[in-house]
């Protein structure tokens, strides 16, 4: 903005979350595009904080801590039943993007903001943003919607354990170092919370490994993800994983598009700013400008939405 070529100095940009930046070729920078979302991204988590004391209300998050010497697993279990998220719950929802939301809604009620972008899938995967608060979580919307919703959980861990993160792709976690042990404590809690033990060991029994997607459609889950949890949980052979998975990406080498559930949608920019900022956030502005702390500009200008859309979002 014009006006910041008056302030008395240059303002700070705020920095990556904690030392969890390096790229995997060791690579400690990324692209433009990339820092503009990230940015942009802690710009709507100081628009949150703003709109949240107008209303007056609280800006801690609702969650029961974890560390990294509890059981991943067990903490898992006992998310799932603070956020009901029971199996008969589970296998209702009948789309990827059914769970997603329901999850979404759920971490958000938490007061746990979750944003959306549109990044390079060769950058990151997703984020928190921890150094102030409303704490949030941010994932890339390039993604397929199997990760994202593994991402999501995995960034909710990060939160549990008060450890903020900047997730990238291909990460290597085989290090012994702290940040290792956070990755793989995150990854266990999101595989057990998505997969949970005694139910997939049962099913594994019924179906064998030769029918694991189904396994995995049952629950929402990635394939990759089932495998390595059936995997973990000794259903299978590190040798039977390895066939497994190095047919699963050849396949989805040779069909990248082919069967791919389509996050899509249209022109609305109604359903890009439900989709992107969050059902929470858009309450949030809606809610301040009925109290008359910003303007129907600032609403435009907050959702990034056309005036014609704006009947859409107040009825949702």
């Amino acid at each position: 903005p014009l006006a910041a070529f008056f302030l008395p100095s240059p303002q700070k940009d705020k920095s990556l979350p904690s030392d969890f930046r390096l790229l995997p070729d060791g690579n400690s920078k990324f692209t433009k595009d990339c820092l503009f979302k990230i940015r942009e991204s802690q710009n709507m988590q100081d628009k949150s904080r703003e709109l949240m004391i107008n209303l007056e209300l609280d800006l801690d998050p609702h969650i029961n801590k974890a560390s990294l010497d509890d059981d991943p697993g067990k903490i898992a279990a006992k998310e799932r039943k603070v956020m009901d998220f029971t199996i008969e719950k589970q296998t209702e929802l009948a789309t990827y993007y059914q769970a997603f939301n329901y999850l979404r809604y759920k971490i958000e009620g938490k007061n746990v903001l979750v944003f959306q972008i549109k990044a390079d899938m060769d950058d990151l995967r997703g984020f928190t943003l921890m150094d102030s608060k409303p704490f949030a979580i941010v994932l890339n919307n390039s993604d397929v919607i199997q990760a994202r919703i593994f991402t999501l959980l995995h960034e909710y861990a990060h939160i549990l354990l008060n450890e903020p993160a900047l997730c990238i792709p291909q990460e290597d976690i085989t290090r012994k170092n702290h940040k290792a042990h956070v990755e793989k404590w995150c990854n266990a809690f999101a595989a057990a919370f998505i997969l949970p033990k005694s139910e997939i060991i049962n099913d594994f029994e019924v179906w064998g490994i030769a029918n694991y997607k189904k396994i995995a459609k049952k629950y929402n889950a990635s394939l990759s993800s089932t495998l390595m949890r059936l995997y973990k949980l000794n259903c299978i052979s590190e040798q039977e994983y390895d066939n497994e998975i190095n047919i699963l990406q050849n396949s989805i080498e040779k069909n990248t598009d082919k069967g791919k559930e389509k996050d899509f949608c249209g022109p609305n920019s109604a359903k890009i700013a439900k989709r992107d900022k969050g059902l929470t956030f858009i309450s949030l502005v809606l809610e301040n400008a009925d109290n008359d702390f910003i303007t129907t500009s600032d609403v435009l200008d907050y959702l990034n939405i056309k005036t014609k859309h704006m009947d859409e979002l107040t009825n949702f």
